[in-house]
């Protein structure tokens, strides 16, 4: 079975499957991960600024397809919250988004979401407040809906979050879902960038 990118999640080693009405849904976990300062960074400084600033730390794919392989469903979320201040733009963060994906050999992800919007911005109309945005669990719950759909149920006392900001954690903390630090999950000492992968 194939969710709506392509991605086959049959064949592993989790196969527990509930039946609701007349369909049967594969139960999985989630590794549920941060992208920016996660599985990603920029090139030139702080924020990641055009698609050809993206960087991926090369210790992410073969850890994302350990667990992929292993059963999970892999999903990635992301405050894309510079959309909301003029810093920069849905197309910018697809083209990155994009960029980003390309970097992997074989793309682990089935789902990406993203968020861009911020209360204190500029920008309408994402100038407003949004249950999409990290630390609340809007995000999760899309995920959650988008596997349903594509005959998964996400298995949240199983799955874990990863990411590098408070953000992360809290949202994790909120969704009552296991978190760890992203340098913890990667074996990653505080900022180190060596070893990446960029075109």
């Amino acid at each position: 079975m194939a969710d709506s990118n392509g991605n086959n999640a049959e064949g592993t080693n989790y196969d527990r499957r509930k039946r609701i009405g007349s369909a049967i849904f594969q139960v999985m976990p989630a590794l549920v991960l941060d992208l920016d300062g996660t599985i990603r960074y920029s090139k030139s400084g702080e924020f990641i600024n055009g698609p050809d600033d993206v960087a991926l730390f090369d210790d992410v794919e073969k850890k994302l397809w350990e667990y992929k392989n292993r059963g999970h469903l892999v999903f990635g979320v992301s405050n894309q919250g510079g959309v909301a201040f003029g810093l920069s733009s849905l197309k910018i963060v697809h083209a990155e988004l994009d960029a980003t994906l390309a970097l992997f050999e074989d793309n682990p992800f089935n789902i990406i979401k993203f968020c861009c919007n911020h209360p204190d911005g500029t920008i309408h109309p994402y100038n407003t407040r949004s249950l999409l945005r990290k630390p609340d669990i809007g995000m999760l719950a899309i995920l959650e809906s988008a596997s349903f759909e594509n005959g998964f149920m996400i298995d949240w006392d199983h799955s874990l979050i990863v990411g590098d900001r408070a953000e992360d954690e809290e949202m994790a903390k909120r969704a009552g879902v296991n978190f760890a630090w992203a340098n913890d999950f990667f074996n990653r000492e505080d900022g180190e960038k060596q070893g990446v992968r960029s075109e």
